[in-house]
């Protein structure tokens, strides 16, 4: 999404750079070191560090020396001196809407943004920085029109993680997020498990610590996405290292998983009924307990979609990995694209 980079104190905009790639979840940071080069996104590597309670929350770190603390003892245990860095979080303090606008230049485009939203939404407008990104564009009624996905960030998470990163020494020149790091890699790429994205409707299931993110994409195109607040903090109570049990394993707990499905399926049923040729044909999960062995059958026999968890991408090349890795880094790793 195009940043307003005075707002975020970013510097310039860089591209196709070898960097640092960080991804700030609930309960883990992921990072990834990478560089994109023309079509092809080369991963040299992929680490996490457990965040421990307390430490953030929905975006804001409530200690800000311990994250750093943590963050600093990844990169010297991963030999990693990089200082290029992309960010990239989610939170349901984000506001996401779509939007449509007259087509103007793209010197008046933030202004109208801005006054439209302040409009549409109500909140301080100058509490929050602004993302956006041009959808498409249609005609109607012979006057030229603008959709815009637009994205609004609370001022106080993203000042507050870029303050941590320079005072730890990095370049921060951009902040993401989660649902649009995915619109990014899928409207770059086109293979997913070698099956084409670009010619269907996919849905793709972030299952995180805290909230489930359904993202649908359309023809390889972003549509909308949900947050819901159901996560694996649901298992992590009930039963210690899930994310390698078999969903066999965990039969005592499936009303957790049930539960999930639901909410999904509400989501499913909310994007197929603003349109009668809205469909949902394949679904890919990723996010920490998606490797779980037999919870894509499970999803499957539920909803009556095909679903996959993610293991491959087109040009997309993980040097050091396993099977897993694309599913478990995949916010970070697609973090890594700037177009």
């Amino acid at each position: 999404m195009k940043q307003n980079k005075s707002k975020l104190g970013l510097s310039s905009k860089k591209k196709d750079v070898k960097c640092l790639s960080i991804d700030i979840g609930s309960s883990y940071i992921k990072f990834a070191v990478g560089q994109k080069m023309g079509r092809r996104l080369k991963v040299d590597k992929t680490f996490k560090a457990r965040l421990p309670a307390g430490v953030y929350e929905n975006g804001h770190m409530h200690n800000i020396q311990e994250m750093k603390s943590i963050i600093q003892g990844a990169l010297n245990a991963n030999s990693v001196k990089l200082k290029d860095v992309i960010c990239t979080l989610e939170s349901t303090d984000a506001i996401k809407r779509e939007l449509v606008v007259p087509a103007v230049a793209a010197e008046d485009l933030s202004e109208m943004v801005s006054y439209e939203i302040g409009q549409y939404l109500p909140i301080d407008i100058n509490s929050y920085v602004l993302q956006y990104k041009i959808v498409r564009e249609f005609e109607e009624e012979n006057v030229k029109k603008y959709e815009l996905l637009v994205a609004a960030l609370p001022k106080e998470i993203v000042h507050n993680i870029y303050s941590m990163l320079i005072e730890m020494g990095l370049d921060p020149y951009a902040l993401d997020i989660h649902s649009n790091a995915v619109d990014k890699i899928a409207a770059e790429y086109e293979l997913f498990n070698e099956a084409s994205i670009k010619e269907n409707t996919a849905a793709f299931l972030d299952l995180g610590h805290e909230n489930i993110n359904v993202i649908i994409v359309e023809k390889g195109q972003y549509k909308f996405n949900r947050l819901i607040k159901n996560g694996t903090r649901d298992f992590e109570q009930l039963t210690t290292e899930f994310e390698f049990k078999t969903i066999d394993e965990i039969s005592q707990h499936l009303d957790v998983v049930d539960r999930w499905i639901e909410e999904i399926d509400k989501v499913f049923k909310y994007y197929t009924s603003r349109s009668v040729d809205n469909t949902i044909d394949k679904i890919f999960i990723y996010g920490g307990i998606s490797v779980m062995e037999g919870l894509d059958t499970y999803i499957h026999e539920r909803v009556n979609i095909p679903v996959e968890l993610i293991k491959s991408i087109d040009n997309v090349e993980i040097v050091a990995g396993n099977e897993y890795t694309l599913a478990q880094s995949l916010n970070a790793i697609s973090a890594i694209i700037r177009l």
